[in-house]
């Protein structure tokens, strides 16, 4: 496993090719199935459903690279996790070196995965099975958004074309078509949605649907509606009015996850616990372990273990690691705990919605109540889900602030506390800090998807993370600077140029980690 990641920059380039490019290869490369296969049972649908759902993270029995999807990332980047190895002599993303080799996993991945077998779908079900191109349209965008999320501009409208173009859409196209096509979804499902029992299948107990939904399609609805809550909020620093619209108008019908009964969870070992234990290529991250001893917060104990004296311990973004660190690991750095060992995978949990309406009412919204009643129950729901207490007590603390982070065996990584809010709500902070509040409870009770928590942290400046303690990023990532995106997949430049060369122009600036994505203004507006 560590001889692969050390090479992988090299592996990729010369194994995987341009997803883009080579469509013709890898349409037939999952599911398997043509227009010839029989209808019974919608067997023609199942494999490719099955496979998209499969396919969000690359899960460890599948391959080892989802260890480079996400958690060698955007789980970093996030402030979530940090690793004890000194992946290519320390020259990493944890230092901000981005390894194109590494950053090129979740591209692969959703386009072999994801889009291949929702073009398939499409094909197959839009005129006859209306149902299931929705049930493929609100499985391609959950997908996508995190893909476009890393990069900003990707091949999306134009995936497939019959001229064998690979066109790439600015990150606003995508968006644009992402709103319309959870829209699409939610009212022809609205159509088959007679009580809240219904389901895309005749036997309730019908194995295609790996999620917690089990195949209910009002949970998909809600589940639809609340990515495009989450999709709205995203693009509120730069298009308010369309944010507010398509906000408002996923609160409608059947409405947003709101109940950690509706939670949709994915069944499956969550990659993290192995990467965590047998592979010890991740621990807690220095960040969250600050935020959360300072306030001394009880979900402490489902997110982590406690190292060998006891401590929620988290290694800092960017430490230079040598053989302290390595052999340390889970004696002296807290492991990531049980969250990860309930054999769930999180996708969208109740509490997200809570914290989405807060936000959405500091900004006038109309969402049916307070940005601070929002606010504590998105925090009292995520208490509920992990079935932790006092949630009283912690939401009416009003001294508690993040700890300063000390790294146990070097003290040049040590650093003060950033993020400086307590709990409580108050009505007389200004409308920064009352964000800072909501985006603070929204990161910790999101945990563990780095993915998400990277995103908003980029588009909100919240919570208030360390810096890398070492930037060897050669300038590209200016110093005193955080990581805004990863590089275009480096394959793309040599087996679709053209295409690489219209991403970059639609990036409108250079491809490197530095560049804003389309969303990412750098000003919050309310």
């Amino acid at each position: 496993m560590k001889n692969k990641l050390l090479m992988l920059s090299t592996i990729l380039a010369l194994s995987l090719g341009s997803c883009t490019n080579n469509f013709e290869d890898i349409n037939t490369n999952d599911a398997n199935f043509d227009n010839t296969q029989i209808e019974q049972d919608f067997n023609q649908v199942k494999a490719p459903i099955k496979a998209m759902e499969r396919g969000m993270y690359i899960l460890v029995e599948d391959d080892w690279q989802g260890d480079i999807q996400f958690n060698l990332n955007a789980d970093i980047f996030s402030g979530y996790m940090g690793t004890p190895h000194d992946f290519a002599g320390n020259s990493n993303n944890s230092t901000y070196a981005l390894v194109d080799g590494w950053n090129g996993a979740e591209w692969v991945q959703k386009y072999q995965k994801e889009m291949v077998n929702a073009y398939n779908l499409e094909k197959l079900t839009k005129d006859k099975y209306p149902q299931f191109y929705a049930w493929s349209l609100i499985l391609k965008v959950y997908a996508m958004h995190k893909t476009t999320d890393y990069y900003g501009p990707i091949v999306y409208s134009g995936f497939g074309n019959e001229d064998g173009t690979t066109p790439y859409d600015s990150q606003k196209a995508v968006y644009d078509k992402f709103f319309v096509e959870l829209k699409t979804a939610v009212d022809i499902l609205n159509t088959k949605a007679t009580s809240n029992d219904v389901n895309f299948f005749a036997d309730a107990n019908d194995p295609t649907d790996g999620t917690t939904a089990k195949g209910n399609i009002v949970k998909w609805i809600k589940f639809a509606n609340s990515l495009r809550l989450r999709l709205a909020m995203r693009i509120s620093n730069i298009d308010q009015v369309k944010a507010k619209a398509e906000a408002e108008a996923a609160l409608a019908g059947y409405g947003v996850i709101t109940s950690n009964a509706d939670n949709m969870l994915y069944k499956g070992e969550h990659p993290v616990k192995t990467y965590t234990g047998p592979w010890a290529d991740i621990n807690a991250g220095g960040a969250i372990t600050s935020i959360m001893n300072g306030y001394n917060d009880p979900r402490r104990s489902v997110y982590f273990k406690t190292t060998s004296i006891g401590t929620y311990q988290g290694i800092r973004m960017g430490t230079l690691v040598n053989d302290d660190y390595r052999f340390a690991k889970a004696d002296q750095f807290s492991q990531v705990g049980s969250i990860v060992e309930n054999g769930m995978i999180p996708w969208f949990c109740a509490a997200e919605s809570h914290f989405l309406k807060a936000e959405a009412a500091l900004k006038g919204w109309n969402v049916g109540g307070s940005a601070q009643s929002f606010y504590e129950s998105g925090i009292a729901t995520s208490f509920a889900q992990l079935g932790v207490g006092d949630v009283v007590t912690y939401t009416n603390d009003d001294v508690l602030m993040a700890a300063n982070y000390v790294d146990p065996l070097n003290a040049t990584n040590n650093i003060v506390a950033q993020n400086l809010v307590t709990v409580k709500w108050s009505d007389v902070a200004s409308n920064e800090v009352k964000l800072q509040k909501i985006i603070t409870q929204k990161w910790i009770a999101g945990f563990p998807d780095g993915q998400e928590a990277w995103a908003e942290t980029r588009r909100t400046g919240y919570p208030k993370l360390f810096l890398p303690a070492n930037n060897l990023s050669a300038g590209k990532i200016p110093a005193g600077t955080f990581v805004r995106r990863l590089n275009f997949y480096v394959n793309e430049k040599t087996t679709n140029p053209a295409g690489y060369a219209q991403g970059v122009s639609l990036l409108g600036g250079v491809d490197t980690g530095a560049t804003r994505l389309w969303w990412d203004t750098g000003v919050n507006k309310f």
